[in-house]
């Protein structure tokens, strides 16, 4: 007797980047937690009803397993995390399968505060062990393989698919002042230990080898999401992406979920050893504020992909209109506080070339302050900047027309030199940049408008976003 296929297939739904901030973290509201918004463009102050909106949808979904693929509170503080699995365990106790992966924000993270008008003190965060308890029922208790050295782990969900869950988070190297620091850092990039990595690799191929699929999961990007990712974003990216992802396609790993960059984009990278295709959701907890639905057959070797979007809340039926307005307003606050919080990065920086190359720099006056900085982007780029990123997170940006906005960042770019450079230097850096830097930037630039995967190779690809076919 021949099988049914539709007893093959496992409905799952993926969410990431869920950032609940326990409301009592918020004491008081005042410019403590105004400044730590304009870092960021989470809507922080809904974010305990948006998950609980989401564990209804999904619970009226009825699929067979849930992935949560990291981030789940604002900054790793107790109380958010209490919050998180008690929300979680409502599809336990469900009979729903749910497996979490840490994100770079939830473990030993010095950003844990409570918000209390003009100041902050310090929140309880958790330690790794403490993640580990916290969400036993999700992926951490005995029914799993876990990896000696990290929250990695490896699990069979149902006699055909395993699923990899792999933590690449630094949290480890977090520094607090309180503990006798130089400053409170949190570490967003992602890196795996040698060790880790071949544990990984022996977990999928022994599943695979069992005849399963294995689908792994991870909070920071195995792929690039457009050209030169690892290099203009490579926190978002783990360490030796390529290596990393090469060993799993050869283990028989060919499909990642991942989260991180609040983006819904779906990437595919091809290596002579076969291809992976990366789906990234975006942030529950921002606008586009999507989550996944996949149907995975193992008889046809296929995941279909669809997406869905969440447009209200029970206390707010104009949610999705107004955290895209949030979205698209939050480009110069987030752009000051960014500057402001790195500067003593930036301004080093500066420095460092202020004295490698004096002679250039007596004709070049770049602004001393992070405000005036911010206020020079602002001037000349806010509004294709705008357009590119709100693109690019809402995802299926193929057949955007993106010729004027490009010609309006390289204005945007002439504009900037125009206002900083003078002298002899001025026509010798339009040169340089016209030469060197716009055709990279084309090329950035045409990955994320077009949408295009592997970009310049001859296995350039478009996947839709939204709805896709993906082999397993």
């Amino acid at each position: 007797m021949m099988e049914n296929e539709n007893d093959k297939t496992t409905k799952i739904a993926i969410i990431s980047d869920l950032h609940v901030m326990a409301p009592k973290l918020l004491v008081n509201d005042g410019k403590a937690f105004q400044e730590y918004l304009n870092r960021d463009r989470k809507m922080l102050r809904e974010s305990l009803e948006i998950l609980q909106t989401l564990v209804e949808e999904i619970l009226e979904l009825r699929p067979q397993l849930v992935l949560v693929t990291g981030d789940l509170t604002k900054d790793g503080e107790r109380v958010s995390h209490e919050l998180v699995a008690e929300q979680l365990q409502r599809l336990v106790d469900a009979g729903i399968q749910v497996l979490v992966v840490p994100g770079n924000h939830d473990i030993n993270n010095p950003d844990a505060r409570f918000f209390d008008g003009d100041d902050t003190t310090p929140a309880t965060t958790i330690t790794r062990k403490e993640f580990a308890e916290f969400y036993r029922n999700m992926g951490y208790d005995e029914r799993s393989r876990r990896d000696p050295d990290t929250l990695s782990y490896c699990r069979d969900v149902t006699p055909n698919i395993t699923i990899l869950a792999i933590d690449a988070c630094m949290d480890r190297l977090n520094t607090f002042v309180s503990r006798g620091d130089a400053r409170d850092h949190c570490k967003t990039g992602g890196s795996l230990e040698a060790s880790t990595q071949q544990w990984l690799v022996e977990q999928a191929s022994n599943a695979t080898a069992a005849g399963k699929r294995v689908i792994a999961m991870m909070h920071h990007h195995l792929v690039p999401h457009f050209h030169m990712e690892e290099i203009l974003a490579a926190p978002y990216m783990v360490d030796q992406a390529h290596q990393l992802c090469q060993r799993l396609i050869e283990a028989g790993v060919h499909v990642i979920f991942t989260g991180h960059l609040h983006i819904s984009d779906i990437g595919q990278t091809n290596m002579k050893e076969g291809s992976m295709v990366e789906i990234a959701t975006s942030a529950a907890v921002g606008y586009p504020c999507q989550w996944r639905i996949a149907s995975c057959n193992t008889i046809s070797g296929k995941l279909h992909m669809r997406i869905s979007t969440l447009n209200s809340l029970p206390t707010d039926p104009d949610f999705g209109e107004r955290a895209r307005k949030m979205f698209v307003e939050c480009v110069p606050t987030m752009t000051r506080g960014v500057l402001t919080r790195y500067w003593t990065e930036i301004s080093q920086a500066i420095d460092k070339y202020r004295d490698k190359h004096p002679f250039i720099m007596r004709y070049v006056n770049i602004p001393d302050t992070p405000e005036a900085i911010a206020e020079l982007l602002l001037k000349h780029l806010q509004e294709p900047v705008t357009q590119v990123y709100i693109t690019f997170a809402e995802g299926n940006e193929n057949g955007f027309d993106n010729r004027q906005i490009v010609e309006q960042l390289i204005d945007g770019v002439n504009s900037i030199v125009n206002e900083t450079v003078r002298g002899i230097l001025k026509p010798l850096f339009k040169l340089v940049m016209r030469l060197r830097i716009y055709s990279t930037f084309r090329l950035v630039l045409r990955s994320i408008l077009e949408d295009l995967n592997d970009i310049g190779t001859g296995h350039e690809t478009v996947i839709n976003d939204h709805t896709a076919i993906i082999d397993l």
